[in-house]
């Protein structure tokens, strides 16, 4: 089994194909932008998006603007950066309009980031297959053999490395580059709905009258919180 294995590595079709794919994909998507995917694909490794750590954040902030006023109140920001400005805009400007853009814009901003960072991998995915037929171009090119040379072998290790690249390209394409998309893709879809429920949460709290009990509210928070 590990002889077999074996001769399924070549790193010489590995590096063209996947530097080829880096290179490419790169010049398409500028290097700038490449960066910004790879690390959206390396935070999928962390712990997304902290809900219960937010929803304290944000129910200890309605507490104290309930208590102090938007202008005094100075609560601990949440976790998670768009809340956060939105919650520091209101406490700002006390006021749910400028609150509401700042929320329009991280979302859109947010949107932009995984949109751009999902696109970077599925150009990678086109890219990858294409670099993966190179390779095999590049191997047939080692058919001439040099004076003196076993031709036998030189021509079955081109053939083995035309093979190589072809099934580098397809597997760096279908078990890298498309499923890192689609997760990126997912998990930005997932973080931003469960922000939309805080939010929603937050402005339903804040518009409120400001008259109901004090148990009632503590209700709520526990509820929330």
């Amino acid at each position: 089994m590990s002889v077999k294995f074996a001769a399924l590595i070549d790193p010489g079709a590995f590096m063209i194909v996947v530097a080829g794919t880096v290179l490419a994909c790169a010049a398409r998507c500028g290097w700038h932008d490449f960066g910004a995917a790879l690390r959206e694909a390396g935070a999928l490794a962390k712990p997304g998006f902290d809900a219960e750590a937010n929803r304290k954040a944000l129910a200890r902030a309605v507490s104290a603007i309930r208590r102090d006023g938007s202008h005094r109140a100075s609560p601990a920001l949440p976790p998670d950066r768009a809340l956060a400005l939105m919650l520091e805009t209101y406490l700002r400007h006390g006021s749910l309009e400028a609150l509401q853009r700042t929320r329009r814009a991280e979302r859109a901003l947010d949107e932009a980031r995984r949109v751009s960072a999902a696109q970077v991998f599925v150009w990678a995915g086109e890219l990858a297959p294409v670099f993966g037929l190179i390779g095999t171009l590049f191997a047939f090119t080692q058919l001439a053999p040099a004076l003196g040379s076993d031709t036998v072998s030189v021509t079955l290790a081109a053939i083995a490395t035309s093979v190589l690249s072809t099934l580098y390209g397809a597997l760096l394409a279908h078990l890298a580059c498309h499923p890192l998309a689609s997760a990126i893709e997912r998990r930005g879809i997932a973080r931003e709905q469960e922000r939309e429920k805080l939010a929603e949460w937050f402005l339903d709290q804040i518009a409120a009258p400001a008259t109901s009990p004090p148990q009632d509210g503590r209700a709520q928070l526990r509820g929330v919180a």
